[in-house]
Formats: C-alpha cells, structure tokens, sequence
C-alpha cells in the first residue's frame, strides 16, 4: 500500500482523497477515484466522505472516519507518511481499526448490511415474490403475470443510513396459444414496470414508513404521495409505486430542477407546494407515538448549529452568537395553538414534479408540529444559492416566489376552513422557523468541510436578521 505524504488531517478532504486513490491504485485494476461528491462531518458523528454517484453504482465508494479518529490531541493522531494497515477484503469493504477508518465499495455497507441483497433480488426469495405481486399489481390481470427479471438502480444513497432503489421489472404472461394451449401460437406478452423500494437500517422503520403511507393514501393527501406496495421485513425494505422519473412520459423531475429562476413553470409548482403543504397539515395522520417538534426543540439544534459556525467563522462569531440568540429565545416564546401532521423537512428536494404536480416523498422526518415549521423549511430553502451572492435578479425572484407560495398556502387553508387570522398568526410564525433554518443553510459549509466563505455566510446571516424583523411585522 501506497504510503500517504499529503496534509496528515483526516478531516482534510486532500488527505481522504489520497487515501482512497492508493486503495484503487493497488486494486487488480487499478483506477483513479471518481469526484468526490459528498463530505460531511458532525460532531459525535464522524466524517463520511462518498466518492462517485448512484448512476454509476459500479464507481461508487464511501470513506468513513470514526469519531475518536477526529478528535485525538494534536500529534497523537496521524503523521505525514503514514500508511494504513488494512484489514478485509477489496472491493467489499477494508478497515483500519487504529486509525477508526473504513472504505466500502457499494454495495457494501457495514452499517446497512441488507444493502447487498437488496440490490441483487435474484438471491433473495423473499424480495423477488415482493418484486413479483407489486408488478403483478401495475398490470392487468395480475394473476396472470410472472417476474421474469429485475435490474436494480440506486437512486439516493445514504451511507450507513439508508438507499432509495428504484426496481425495472420485466413481467411475462403466455399469449392465445401459450401454456396450457393447443400448441398453436405461443406468443409471450412482455411489460416493463417499476417500483420504489426504500431501503432502511431497522425492519421497524418501514413497517413505520408503510403505515405512513397508508394513512396519507386514505386522507385528504391522497393526490400527491405514493402508495405502498409491498415490504421485505428481513431486509427492512419498504416498496412503493414509482412516480417516475425524467425517461417518463411525462418526464417526472427533481423539485429544484423546476423551483428556480429562469423556469417558466416556478411559480405554478410553487403554489401546487403550497396547496400540498395545506393538505398534508389538515389530514388525519397523525397517531399516538407521532414525534412532537417543538419550538424549544429548534432553539435547541440552532445553539449548536451557532456554535458551529462560531468555530468555522471567528471573525463572525460575535454576530453569529448575537443573532442565534435572539433567534432561539424567539423560539422558546413561540407557542402555537394546535400541533398538526408535519413533514418536517419541507424543502424543494422533497418534492417530485409531474405534468404540473406535485408529490411529496422522504416522510422520514414526519412528526407533529406548529404548522409555521414546515412554512418557514419551505420558505428557508426557496432562496436560490445566488441570492447569498447579489447576483442579478435573485432577489427578485424569490419574493415574487415567497408570495406565491404564501398566497396559496393561505388560500387553501381558507378552503378548508381556516380563518384569515389563524393562518396570518402561522405566516408570523413562520419567519422564526425561516430563520432558524436559515441557520442551518449556514452551517453547511463548516459542517461539509468547505472552504470559508465570510461573504456567504454574511449574506446568510442578514437574511436571518431580515427573517426576524418580518415576524414583527406580520
């Protein structure tokens, strides 16, 4: 193995990168790493590098760095010209104890050990019969109908945590003259169908995420999520309808593929979150168990979120100290009339967008809340990246775009009963959660190993202080 000469930091993405080149290098095909295209590092919680993307499963690896390897005193650690020792097998998934580090080769995964099965149904009894009754289901005459092959593709992957899979199925039935025939035309009638499958660390989670799914189905939010068609207990795999994606017809696409400047069809989508999001918040979802958000809960992750940032940007630190502070008391104080079904990471990558609609997916998250938190996570993660660096027309755009997911927000809750000045308290409301969450936009940076940007996280932090001042108004 390669000896690594490079800055000695495991949290310096150079380093990481190196590491992972002299593995590939010394491999029976050696190879050059693919980009690095995820790097991440919480406190308690390790630093996860992914190199490569789920369109090219076959290059993709993940590097992961145990806590204690991060946080040993200067000089106890890593040296320059260290060497890793590894232990395993490659590809698959090698380690070096010592030094808390790991690199998995998809799909292999030491945390998510069903990944494997699950992305190879053939050997796997249970997940084919699943694959077979949800595609005998999407077809006419399901009891006809035989799996007779599954290509599966990986569409978002968590490492450790969880894989979305999205399942080809080939589906076969005997035509007029097939089995049991006269021995005349034995044509083979072919289709070609897809199911979801969402992969999770606990069985327990997908039965949750089932139940989930099925209430929403039944509730006045039936119009906008999948409905569940199947689950593999012994994989903790969930299966559910495909709502398609951009080889449909019609193309089905990612929420911030359309919810941007310069798409003609923002606006429409926008107000369809809107309505979505009145929808999801007047249902009857939520059950005994159904975790609670409250403000205080936020105040909570926005302290720590602070001191984050305090520690990246010292030279801001006394602003961003100043304003989390008024951010979280402002948290604390807020006390909402009713807790309801809540997303709890609304946001334009949570929605899909089909012909004009719009479906929410990732419920991970749901919990009950203020309905103003899953307002103000919308409103948060709205702001077009260029708006933190003045570009030309950002500014613009977003609050023409703020006002027309508030215009429909509102006028759908007016249809279902709410009062002007409920909804209007909610909209107050809102703007804390906005900027709490803006909070979050900011410590991004630190938390994925950027460089520092103070301009950027400025920016960021005069929208939190903009935030505030509009709860007052309002």
């Amino acid at each position: 193995m390669n000896t690594i000469h490079s800055d000695p930091s495991l949290t310096n993405p150079a380093t990481v990168t190196e590491m992972l080149a002299a593995l590939l290098a010394a491999g029976p095909q050696a190879q050059p790493p693919p980009a690095l295209t995820y790097l991440r590092r919480k406190a308690g919680r390790g630093l996860v590098a992914v190199y490569g993307t789920a369109r090219d499963p076959g290059h993709l690896y993940t590097v992961t760095v145990e806590e204690d390897a991060l946080t040993v005193p200067a000089g106890d650690g890593v040296t320059a010209g260290w060497e890793p020792h590894w232990q395993g097998a490659w590809p698959g998934v090698v380690a070096d104890p010592a030094l808390g580090l790991a690199v998995q080769a998809f799909p292999t995964d030491r945390t998510l050990p069903a990944l494997a099965a699950a992305m190879d149904p053939a050997t796997h009894p249970q997940l084919w019969a699943a694959l077979q009754s949800a595609g005998s289901a999407s077809v006419p005459g399901a009891a006809e109908w035989t799996l007779d092959a599954v290509r599966a593709e990986p569409v978002r992957y968590k490492p450790g945590d969880r894989c979305v899979i999205r399942y080809r199925l080939v589906m076969l039935r005997p035509g007029p003259g097939g089995a049991g025939g006269d021995g005349g035309d034995e044509r083979t009638d072919r289709a070609e169908v897809s199911v979801i499958g969402k992969l999770y660390r606990e069985p327990a989670q997908a039965v949750a995420a089932e139940a989930l799914l099925a209430r929403l189905r039944t509730s006045s939010a039936r119009d906008w999520c999948p409905a569940p068609s199947g689950r593999v207990d012994s994989l903790a795999l969930l299966l559910s309808a495909d709502l398609g994606d951009q080889r449909s017809n019609p193309p089905t696409r990612p929420g911030p593929e359309v919810i941007h400047p310069g798409n003609p069809h923002s606006a429409a989508t926008i107000a369809a979150a809107g309505r979505a999001l009145a929808d999801l918040q007047t249902s009857d979802t939520v059950e005994p168990g159904t975790p609670l958000r409250r403000g205080t809960d936020e105040a909570d992750k926005a302290v720590k979120r602070a001191q984050v940032l305090s520690a990246y940007l010292p030279s801001l630190a006394a602003e961003t100290t100043r304003i989390s502070r008024e951010v979280c008391d402002r948290l604390r104080s807020l006390h909402p009339g009713q807790f309801v079904p809540a997303h709890g990471s609304y946001k334009p990558s949570q929605l899909l967008v089909r012909d004009g609609s719009v479906f929410l997916v990732d419920f991970d998250q749901f919990c009950q809340a203020d309905p103003a938190l899953d307002v103000g996570y919308f409103m948060a993660y709205l702001r077009p990246p260029g708006l933190f660096y003045d570009r030309p027309g950002t500014r613009d755009w977003f609050d023409t775009a703020a006002e027309t997911f508030r215009n429909a927000y509102l006028a759908a809750r007016l249809e279902r009963g709410a009062t002007t000045a409920d909804t209007a308290s909610i909209l107050s409301r809102s703007s804390v959660y906005e900027a709490a969450l803006l909070l979050k936009i900011a410590a991004r940076r630190p938390n994925r190993l950027h460089s520092p940007r103070p301009g950027e996280v400025h920016a960021v932090l005069r929208e939190i202080t903009g935030c505030l001042r509009t709860a007052e108004l309002v």
